[in-house]
């Protein structure tokens, strides 16, 4: 959500010399801490990538560029497909997300998070998160993998290995599984938008609706929603080996819940539901019977028997956003046990009675084309930041400093690198550095809203530790706190915290705040109403204002959506506090016959 514009400033008598104080052509040149390597080769040599950036990402690749221009075009016309078919999924950030395509030199394991990392990897994509960022990481080089699985050592088991009369046979053993660049990033592009959407909806609900839209459609003329594939179809490799007389099994393919489940168990309801988003389960769900089976359960509930259950299964998905899944609720919702669901579902397996939905395009016309993608050589600076913010998003924090001070120690000081290599280190907790490289970020007026926050709390600390009017803060101090919030104000997504540091530096101000410099306060709370947080220390700044009447109007807020009775207990005694409200202004009554 764009956060309302509310124009705010500081009186020349209070701030003006703490804001002059903070711009760059007054400051004294900032000295850049400098990082000590005692070895050349403890730096990863310069490695080549190409960068390019569409909307919402960043792209870094090392995958031929015929390939990472077909991929990503492919992408764009996915995701402006999605637009069309699910509008107003996408949120708009001043930091784009990184997509990431390891397309050659096995670049792909350094991204896996510790534990799952393993010799026969099942895995072909990453979809990395925090409360700022989200990488998408696609294992382009990978073409067919070893599944470690139930199903895929069944079908190690299983496949043959000779032929009657002993003979070995071509492509016998475990044929692996095939796997799809393409569809692994629409599967990563879902799970990136719906794990922004709070609160986070279940495991099964993300993959049901990520695998759903991984078989999405897109032409120039049309999507298509929905659709299922034939189960009986093999795959082109099947089809050669079989035309060839060579024998033999085919990789096997990612296929739709019809024909992926034909041959296996389902697992039980209570069992599909009981996978967390952040297992292992959910994460690796290549040749997976639970996220076939959470396809299934939930194209069943969107389009099956033309769409007569939907009602239903949107009113069982808004339900347990509020309260615990049960049996008990899912009987009162679809009249069915869990039992009876698997009946239910293998059924529709089996028969796949079902509508689509989507978009047509009018007569003599075509689906909009997406712009333009132009791909070039990455900047050192671009390579080390990128990777960098993406192993650091997998919690391999050395080797995301590595990354980082690799184009630093080589003379590289792109603001978007200083803020990524300050907010870093910052994190390591070696603040005395994460100042310096973020106060050289600021002034180069790097875009990262993060860096900026990061900046105002350490100056926020240290204006504590030594307040320069007795026990507050002076106006040159709350000025050098103010500032960099203001700019973290200015660049999307709005964060709460920072109208909370706002709050807090102007709590601790030695002059009084006005109407006017709380005004950003209120534009905070229209935003994050439920902040009890901000709503308070805004409430108690109301009362210091002398603006009881809107502080009473805040505490009534407070009250409302506080959630424990520590939180009402402050609000109740700060309304204990305040004077009697003043008397409402009279109404004027307009004249007779005016």
């Amino acid at each position: 959500m764009k956060a309302p514009v509310v124009r705010w400033s500081l009186p020349l008598w209070a701030l003006a010399a703490g804001l002059a104080a903070q711009e760059p052509s007054n400051q004294v040149p900032i000295e850049l801490p400098v990082y000590t390597v005692t070895d050349s080769r403890e730096l990863p040599p310069p490695e080549k990538w190409s960068y390019g950036r569409i909307d919402g990402f960043e792209v870094l690749s090392n995958a031929s560029e015929g390939s990472t221009k077909k991929l990503v075009r492919d992408f764009q016309k996915f995701y402006q497909a999605i637009g069309i078919v699910w509008p107003g999924v996408q949120r708009p950030s001043a930091v784009p997300a990184m997509l990431v395509i390891c397309g050659k030199g096995g670049k792909f394991d350094a991204f896996m998070p510790d534990g799952e990392q393993h010799p026969d990897r099942a895995m072909a994509s990453l979809s990395l998160r925090d409360h700022e960022q989200a990488a998408i990481v696609i294992d382009y080089e990978a073409k067919v993998i070893n599944l470690v699985t139930p199903e895929g050592t069944a079908a190690a088991a299983a496949a043959p290995t000779t032929d009657a009369d002993g003979n070995p046979v071509a492509g016998g053993g475990d044929p692996g599984f095939e796997v799809d660049a393409y569809k692994q990033l629409y599967r990563e592009y879902i799970h990136f938008l719906l794990a922004g959407v709070q609160p986070r909806a279940p495991a099964w609900l993300e993959e049901g609706l990520a695998q759903i839209f991984m078989a999405m459609e897109v032409t120039d003329r049309s999507i298509t929603v929905g659709q299922v594939e034939d189960p009986n179809t093999i795959s082109v490799a099947q089809a050669a080996m079989n035309d060839a007389g060579t024998g033999g099994t085919a990789p096997q393919e990612d296929r739709d819940f019809n024909a992926a489940l034909a041959n296996r168990g389902l697992l039980s309801m209570d069992q599909l539901f009981a996978v967390a988003n952040d297992s292992a389960e959910a994460r690796n769900p290549l040749g997976s019977t639970w996220a076939k089976q959470c396809y299934a359960f939930v194209h069943w509930g969107l389009y099956g028997d033309d769409g007569k259950h939907q009602r239903q299964f949107l009113t069982f998905v808004i339900r347990v956003s509020k309260e615990p899944l049960t049996e008990a609720l899912f009987r009162e919702i679809f009249k069915q046990s869990y039992k009876d669901m698997g009946i239910t579902l293998r059924s529709y397996i089996e028969f796949t009675s079902h509508k689509i939905v989507g978009v047509q395009a009018k007569k003599g016309q075509k689906l909009p084309e997406p712009p333009p993608f132009a791909l070039r050589d990455a900047t050192q600076s671009e390579v080390g930041r990128i990777k960098g913010d993406t192993l650091r998003l997998a919690h391999h924090d050395d080797a995301a400093r590595l990354a980082m001070i690799a184009p630093y120690v080589r003379g590289e000081r792109d603001p978007q690198l200083l803020a990524a290599l300050g907010l870093l280190e910052h994190n390591l907790k070696n603040d005395a550095k994460a100042r310096t490289i973020l106060e050289a970020a600021a002034t180069a007026k790097a875009v990262r809203p993060r860096a900026y926050l990061e900046l105002a709390r350490l100056r926020y600390a240290d204006a504590l530790a030594k307040p320069a009017a007795g026990d507050r803060l002076d106006v040159t101090q709350t000025a050098s706190v103010l500032t960099p919030l203001f700019t973290a104000r200015s660049q999307p997504p709005a964060m709460p915290e920072v109208y909370e540091l706002i709050g807090d530096a102007w709590a601790h101000c030695a002059i009084t705040p006005t109407a006017g410099h709380l005004g950003v306060l209120d534009e905070g709370i229209r935003v994050f109403p439920r902040d009890t947080g901000l709503v308070y220390t805004t409430a108690a700044l109301k009362v210091r204002a002398g603006l009881i009447r809107e502080a009473d109007t805040l505490i009534n807020l407070g009250l409302r959506v506080a959630t424990d009775a520590d939180t009402r207990a402050k609000f109740e005694k700060l309304r204990a506090s305040l004077p009697p409200l003043p008397a409402a202004a009279p109404a004027i009554t307009p004249a007779a016959g005016k």
